[in-house]
């Protein structure tokens, strides 16, 4: 399968269902700081060793957690655009990592 490098627009369209996800994630209240942690260290060495099956597995174990329609909007967005090149993968892995960050207390 071929890799898809990401337009700004994929980019745009994928950062804007991630923002819904994030205020589902905010408004639960059921995720610690410290589970964010070690969701974006297993993110971050995933990206680090361009594995883009076990970034994806990590990240959708997650938001499988998360029933609505913006987490499923959001994951099939992802899997339309996926596999990606390395430097697509590597943008799109560090928007979701800095909005779990976000989502942590950013510090």
């Amino acid at each position: 399968m071929k890799r898809q490098v990401m337009t700004t627009k994929n980019i745009a369209e994928i950062r804007k269902s991630f923002d819904k996800v994030l205020e589902i994630i905010k408004a639960s209240g059921r995720v610690s700081p410290r589970y964010i942690e070690g969701l974006v260290y297993s993110l971050l060495s995933a990206i680090r060793a361009n594995d883009q099956e076990r970034f994806l597995t990590y990240l959708i174990t997650f938001l499988n957690t998360f029933e609505s329609k913006e987490v499923s909007e959001f994951m099939k967005k992802i899997y339309e655009n996926f596999p990606l090149s390395e430097e697509s993968f590597q943008k799109v892995g560090y928007l979701i990592i800095m909005g779990f960050m976000s989502v942590k207390g950013g510090e």
